[in-house]
């Protein structure tokens, strides 16, 4: 099921919490019904206060109305104007003649939340003006990738130098493709003319995944492994492994 921002859907994911949630839409048909409904109401309890004769009157007036509200909430609503307000989190997008237009979409995964806050802040940079400058993007992506070496205790100066220690280390060889493709792709946007790319957007959407990629590996799996272990493994079985890989006290 496609639960991507589409216009007219009930339901999607919205765009701002990213929680799928019902949407309650309003356009120029929407304002006028409820402009409608609005004055019924007014004179609903007004109408029971009165005698028979004068209802015809009131029937009349209130269908003069609703006819004039259909007629003229276009002067105030734009026809092709839409608004959808998330029940989730009461945020609104904007849409023109079926089209979102606001929030502006942002077509890639979330950033890793175990990446630091700078490095998230460049990916969400990144991807809020890939649609319209995937060079610039990928350069955003470039300089994530350096903070995220830093994280990972590297100097974080000099990319080519991180991953070569990185490697050192006993790195593994699908980490260094993903680092060195990041960084080789994101030095030609910097750099033009190492690079034939032909179809930068595509490419550029891509690395967002890889960026995603290098922190879950390096960071997040880890992370997880070393939890369970604490939690899961009793700390006298854990004394007897460091004793067998000599790491006893």
């Amino acid at each position: 099921m496609d639960l991507a921002p589409t216009f007219g859907s009930k339901k999607f994911q919205c765009p701002h919490c990213r929680v799928v949630a019902q949407q309650t839409w309003f356009d120029v048909r929407r304002a006028a019904e409820s402009a409608n409904t609005i004055i019924s109401h007014v004179f609903y309890d007004y109408r029971g206060s009165i005698v028979d004769w004068e209802q015809k009157a009131i029937a009349q007036f209130i269908r003069q109305v609703n006819d004039a509200n259909g007629r003229h909430m276009p002067e105030f609503v734009p026809p092709g104007f839409s608004v959808a307000t998330c029940d989730s989190c009461d945020k609104f997008t904007l849409w023109v003649e079926g089209e979102l237009v606001f929030p502006p979409t942002i077509p890639v995964a979330p950033p890793n939340s175990d990446m630091d806050e700078e490095i998230r802040s460049l990916y969400l940079e990144a991807a809020s003006i890939v649609g319209d400058s995937p060079r610039g993007a990928t350069a955003l992506l470039r300089l994530a990738l350096q903070l995220l070496l830093k994280q990972l205790g590297k100097s974080g100066k000099n990319i080519n130098s991180d991953i070569k220690e990185l490697v050192s280390d006993g790195l593994s060889p699908k980490i260094q493709q993903a680092l060195d493709l990041l960084r080789v792709v994101g030095n030609n946007s910097v750099h033009p003319g190492q690079i034939d790319l032909k179809d930068g957007r595509d490419i550029a959407f891509k690395l967002f995944h890889v960026l995603n990629f290098i922190a879950d590996e390096m960071i997040s799996k880890p992370k997880e492994l070393e939890l369970l272990y604490s939690e899961v493994v009793p700390d006298e079985t854990k004394q007897h492994i460091n004793e067998r890989d000599g790491n006893g006290s």
